[in-house]
């Protein structure tokens, strides 16, 4: 049969929707993010929810918690999608979750996964240990899969959790849980491939003390936390390779903060006051991790991403007067999402075109942490896969005050 006029002029108008979707799904996301703006039907064909499912992700929105005391209940949960427009991607209510969502709390996001730490709100069984005991839940929200982990050797509040899972890599995660007595004694770190904690006692030559609101980033295998120390504290997921890299700062006074780390593109970045002019943000690359090189990528003015125009003088510091957050790098292009003011703004800056734009105002109410979120829709190995490892379940019973019964999964080798 002749194909018609229309064929002739576009070859692509012959393909059928499923063809289409299945060669976007061998793209990287910068390409299909490209295509959308082929024409009306493809961005309608990319964004529609079943196929989204099919084709690589990227940043899509962030969670975050406001406070309102004259609400009940007082605390609420928000996800914002990045464009700051449309009903929102996720539903933060985790309803699907084993536990009550007043008893939880999200800690950390990672590549589509989600930590929560569960609390238990009735009286502590042990007389010894007067915190409350707590779990960890893993999640996929995007198929509402989750995991219970089992406890963990250590308890106390001394601790910092972090989520590790590279889908591109590995189909298990880990969660890698610091010890610490104001600097890191040891971690314990949880496999879902074994379904154990393994604790190691920390081997860093120096008493790292870890700056828990600079950020996380797991790149290449290993996790990377900022340290006051001014070095990145870097772990591998075995505990057998402890190392610190060095991070760059400008100026003979160094950096007033310890900064934040994100990954972009495949690369770990850096962000920091410079040392030479307080009012100045630097952004650097780390181009090897052997030789801790650090290149700057780029460098902008507080008052040009803020539009502050008061500032208070301090010595021969120019310090700001202005509360702001770095939210996240996007993973896929060169954009850095903050969140500053009383409203708590949410604005991209586009390091490429030197322009920032206003998202969305979060609220007054609105409360850290502000946890960036990139679903992944496949079905989740460690989370459901019935066929190379089974699973039993039984309920265990927490000191809820209704005497909740929690359904909990552990995994055995078959």
């Amino acid at each position: 049969m002749e194909a018609g006029p229309a064929a002739k002029r576009n070859p692509a108008a012959s393909l059928t929707d499923e063809l289409i979707v299945e060669i976007l799904s061998r793209l990287p996301v910068r390409s299909v993010c490209r295509f959308k703006c082929v024409s009306r039907s493809w961005r309608n064909l990319i964004s529609d929810p079943v196929h989204r499912k099919k084709l690589p992700q990227t940043l899509s929105g962030l969670f975050y918690t406001s406070f309102d005391g004259e609400r009940f209940p007082c605390v609420a949960r928000h996800f914002t999608n990045i464009t700051g427009k449309g009903v929102p991607l996720i539903i933060p209510s985790f309803s699907f979750l084993p536990v009550p969502s007043d008893d939880v709390t999200l800690l950390d996001s990672c590549n589509g996964l989600l930590l929560f730490e569960c609390r238990c709100s009735g009286p502590c069984p042990d007389e010894h240990n007067w915190y409350p005991p707590s779990l960890y839940v893993v999640c996929n929200p995007a198929t509402e899969k989750w995991v219970m982990l089992p406890n963990g050797i250590a308890s106390g509040e001394n601790r910092i959790a972090r989520l590790a899972f590279d889908p591109a890599v590995s189909l298990h995660f880990h969660v890698v849980q610091y010890e610490l007595d104001e600097w890191v004694t040891g971690v314990e770190i949880y496999s879902s491939k074994t379904a154990a904690w393994s604790f190691k006692e920390s081997e860093w030559d120096d008493d790292i003390i870890l700056y828990d609101s600079g950020g996380s980033a797991f790149l290449n295998g290993f996790m990377h936390m900022v340290s006051f120390n001014e070095s990145l504290a870097v772990l591998d997921m075995e505990g057998k390779t402890w190392r610190t890299i060095p991070v760059p700062s400008d100026g003979e006074y160094g950096c007033s903060e310890p900064g934040c780390i994100h990954q972009s593109q495949g690369r770990l970045c850096f962000l920091n006051v410079d040392g030479t002019d307080p009012s100045k943000l630097s952004i650097w690359i780390l181009e090897d991790h052997s030789s801790h090189e650090w290149t700057l990528k780029h460098s902008v003015s507080l008052r040009f991403l803020f539009r502050q125009k008061k500032f208070l003088s301090r010595r021969k510091y120019i310090i700001f007067d202005l509360d702001y957050r770095v939210i996240t790098f996007h993973p896929e292009c060169n954009l850095i999402y903050f969140v500053y003011g009383e409203d708590n703004i949410l604005i991209a800056y586009e390091m490429d075109r030197k322009e920032v734009r206003v998202i969305r105002k979060l609220g007054h109410e609105s409360w850290k942490p502000y946890i960036p979120y990139v679903p992944w829709f496949p079905a989740l190995y460690p989370l459901c896969s019935l066929v190379r490892r089974g699973i039993s379940r039984w309920a265990v019973k927490l000191s809820y005050p209704l005497q909740l019964c929690v359904v909990t999964a552990m995994w055995h080798s078959s």
